[in-house]
């Protein structure tokens, strides 16, 4: 084991998308299927989301508001990936792409195990961390659309996806309306904030997966930490996968 991995990983600058990139590219492959390694190094090196901060426990916050910010908890994510790291994946669009963090990690990871033909970000704001990769990565893009609009109903159903994480409107008629356009166009459907109590429609949605599709189908990803749920009583984020197609 290499020495630096024993250490905290010291976290990248904000928006420090090149570094972000050679750290998932250069690692190696047993790194990237190691869920602990995942967790407790890369996914902190890359930075976290810093946004509802309430919702992360403190030991995290030395990581948040750094690198590419990714919006999720590395407990979860990690088993996330690693799983999808499996599933042969090829095209892949993310619906909420917010500040573009969970897109890159899931794209450049994804490259590590199979070829990405195609890879769509949409979301309905501008950040400069989407604009500036997109703009350069390889197979990449990034529209910026309403997804209940008809222009983005058509880009979204314009191909058919191995992965579609929806993770936009999280209403439950937001949801449920980019289920139903991406459910006959894509191999897997992935939801996140699947485990909050902020959002009873997306458990009842992990439940409904979990409970109608065979156990080899279905992914979740529901850990909780200890100190957070302590401190609020709830429950946040969430990842599932269903492999509908």
């Amino acid at each position: 084991m290499e020495s630096a991995f024993l250490d905290p990983p010291v976290p990248l600058p904000v928006g420090e998308i090149d570094q972000a990139v050679y750290e998932i590219r250069k690692a190696p492959l047993e790194r990237l299927t190691d869920k602990s390694w995942l967790e407790n190094w890369l996914l902190l090196r890359l930075g976290l989301n810093n946004e509802i901060l309430h919702e992360f426990p403190k030991f995290l916050y030395p990581w948040c508001g750094h690198g590419i910010m990714s919006w999720q908890y590395p407990s979860q994510f990690s088993k996330y990936l690693v799983w999808l790291s499996q599933r042969k994946i090829g095209n892949y669009v993310e619906i909420g792409a917010r500040r573009g963090g969970t897109f890159i990690i899931t794209v450049e990871y994804l490259r590590r195990f199979n070829p990405i033909e195609h890879a769509l970000a949409m979301d309905i704001v501008e950040q400069p961390i989407m604009r500036a990769y997109t703009k350069t990565a390889e197979g990449c893009s990034y529209a910026l659309l309403d997804s209940k609009s008809a222009e983005a109903k058509t880009l979204l159903q314009s191909r058919y996806w191995d992965l579609a994480l929806i993770d936009g409107d999280h209403s439950a008629s937001g949801f449920w309306s980019d289920f139903a356009v991406l459910r006959d166009h894509s191999r897997i459907v992935a939801a996140h904030d699947v485990a909050s109590d902020l959002f009873p429609h997306l458990k009842q949605f992990q439940a409904a997966v979990t409970r109608l599709l065979p156990t080899h189908k279905v992914f979740s990803a529901l850990d909780q930490y200890d100190e957070v749920k302590a401190r609020t009583g709830k429950s946040f984020l969430g990842l599932v996968a269903a492999e509908i197609g």
